[in-house]
């Protein structure tokens, strides 16, 4: 979910940013090459769009083989026929309806690295309650899914749905932006949006759920029921902050969480809970909060009755935490620009000891668009040239080596630097003086702190020229190796399938190889949810939220990246499912 902070910023909803001519790391190496990847057999697999039968026996000269009544029928009632493309990643989830997911995150028990956990948005709730016979079975009880893997992430033990929250006698629903993380001792941590029956004005807020050993129990149910919405008997939810009153003005949005894994640090095992906190008149700030191992108290550290960390900061978004191997804790956000500007835009951290409890100066990582920044020329991602999906306004990401091979502190970002179709001038309302318009190809970009986040490093660009989109920055957490994950249209000539890509380090940042982690590129609009055909004017059913934002984890030389892709035929088509790749990189 995603929200902006003032009218100027409600455009900003489609994220993505782009190449800058010139501007290359030193040393980069690149070990791949470019491949067409497409979904049409040879010799037609050069061809942008899928081609219908017909077209394929016309390029083949081939005899078309017609269905016979003892062929298999490819149908929902008949799972084995349908095509599934021959891939390197498992469809990570059990729901079998045609409905997407999106906005996926991942993490691995770095004690148990056959324990997985990832969450996802699902739609399905939406729909569900109006639409059962569609549903494949199965009602979501809340917006917020997960599922689970016992092996490493090579098949799925379960999924489902987590838990609502029960906030001063109120029952909230887990509305997503789900972000998820291991707990010091074998259990795991998932954050999510929580709002009453789905209309924040009645309250909303951000809520926190711990597993228990039923989670990874094959035999135990984890099903939350409808009939029993606040109760799961995997985990249990805690409400970390907002309201559950009517009116509610101020808004919660895009949760993300940290575990201080220091076991020198007093705060040893608390989970740091970070989110965006939107308020009249359409500002918004960096809110953030510890809560112990077992969920039994959080304290609010930024925002509520605490100086917030952003100050006078107007247009924040994507508040990000991270705990070092020492215990200190490390917020960062981008701000964007005035009232009437975009830019400039400036990513920014600041460090507490352990405990979050006293932050010091606010440090620049970054900045772009306009005169006196660190890159003038790139921009901010409205929206996609090339694409039907978003990305949301000023993704982030943010890691710290816990490795001990260096006291690093790595950021990722992605810029627009060419393009800017439909630029309209200021004029028009609604529309700021530098909007730079739908972008055409864009960069992810990466910086690097060796002192706690007090300077950076000039930022590099790690992709190749493409729509490269919503990157991801982990660190291996035994070997120290970096890893940058993103979208990529890099493989398809025609600069609109996807792939993930994986920027890789084994020596601090200084030189990278790009891996492909996904074996074929997918296909962003086969999903016929991302149609409204009722409308006749095309738009959606949903919001096309292609991916929106993944995450990816790495610990003894593997990479688990949970990403959204168009790999299996569900009722007749190929259509949006979180797919996880599990990489040796």
């Amino acid at each position: 979910m995603r929200t902006g902070p003032a009218v100027k910023v409600l455009t900003l909803s489609i994220l993505g940013l782009l190449i800058i001519p010139g501007f290359l790391p030193v040393g980069t190496r690149v070990d791949d090459q470019p491949m067409m990847a497409s979904y049409n057999p040879a010799p037609a697999n050069n061809f942008h769009a899928p081609l219908s039968s017909v077209a394929l026996v016309a390029l083949t000269n081939a005899t078309p083989v017609l269905p016979t009544s003892a062929s298999p029928s490819a149908s929902p009632n008949n799972p084995s026929s349908l095509k599934t493309i021959q891939q390197n990643s498992l469809r990570f989830i059990t729901d079998n309806s045609y409905f997407p997911q999106s906005e996926t995150t991942i993490a691995v028990d770095p004690n148990n690295s056959s324990h997985v956990v990832g969450g996802f948005n699902d739609p399905k709730y939406f729909f569900c309650p109006f639409l059962p016979s569609d549903c494949a079975g199965t009602i979501p009880a809340s917006l917020s899914g997960f599922t689970v893997s016992t092996d490493g992430g090579k098949s799925v033990t379960k999924s489902g749905s987590i838990p609502n929250v029960n906030a001063t006698g109120q029952i909230l629903t887990a509305w997503g932006d789900p972000s998820v993380a291991a707990s010091v001792d074998g259990n795991f941590f998932y954050a999510s949006l929580a709002i009453v029956a789905g209309f924040g004005i009645f309250g909303n807020g951000i809520m926190i759920a711990k597993s228990n050993s039923n989670l990874f129990d094959s035999s135990a149910s984890c099903a939350t029921l409808i009939s029993d919405r606040a109760s799961n008997p995997c985990w249990n939810a805690m409400f970390v902050n907002g309201t559950s009153r009517f009116p509610a003005f101020n808004f919660e949005d895009k949760d993300r969480i940290a575990v201080d894994r220091s076991p020198s640090s007093p705060y040893y095992g608390s989970v740091y809970v970070a989110w965006d906190h939107f308020y009249p008149p359409g500002r918004s700030q960096t809110y953030l909060a510890r809560c112990d191992n077992n969920l039994v108290k959080c304290a609010m550290l930024s925002g509520g009755d605490k100086p917030v960390v952003s100050g006078d900061d107007m247009f924040v978004s994507w508040t990000t935490p991270v705990v070092d191997r020492n215990g200190n804790v490390y917020l960062s956000w981008c701000n964007f620009g005035t009232w009437t500007t975009f830019g400039p835009v400036s990513c920014r951290v600041s460090m507490s000891p352990p405990g979050g409890t006293a932050f010091g100066p606010v440090s620049n990582i970054l900045s772009y668009m306009g005169a006196g920044t660190t890159l003038p020329s790139a921009t901010i991602v409205i929206g996609w040239a090339t694409e039907q999906y978003r990305s949301a306004p000023g993704l982030i990401s943010l890691a710290a080596d816990l490795s001990g091979k260096s006291n690093n502190l790595y950021f990722t970002t992605q810029v627009c630097t060419s393009g800017h179709y439909y630029n309209f001038p200021s004029s028009f309302i609604f529309f700021a003086a530098d909007n730079p318009g739908n972008c055409g190809l864009s960069s992810v970009v990466l910086t690097r702190s060796s002192d706690n986040g007090s300077t950076w490093s000039s930022p590099v660009v790690l992709s190749d020229p493409a729509v490269n989109d919503q990157p991801f920055v982990t660190v291996d957490s035994q070997t120290g190796s970096l890893y940058v994950v993103y979208y990529s249209t890099r493989y398809d000539q025609f600069n609109h399938r996807i792939d993930v890509v994986a920027s890789v380090s084994s020596n601090a940042g200084q030189i990278f190889h790009r891996q492909r982690v996904t074996s074929v590129s997918s296909e962003p609009n086969s999903d016929p949810e991302m149609y409204f055909y009722l409308s006749q004017f095309g738009g959606s059913f949903v919001v096309p939220q292609y991916g929106d934002y993944f995450e990816a984890t790495a610990m003894g030389g593997r990479l688990w990246a949970l990403f959204t892709g168009n790999y299996q035929v569900e009722a007749g088509t190929f259509q949006t499912d979180p797919f996880l790749a599990v990489v040796t990189a």
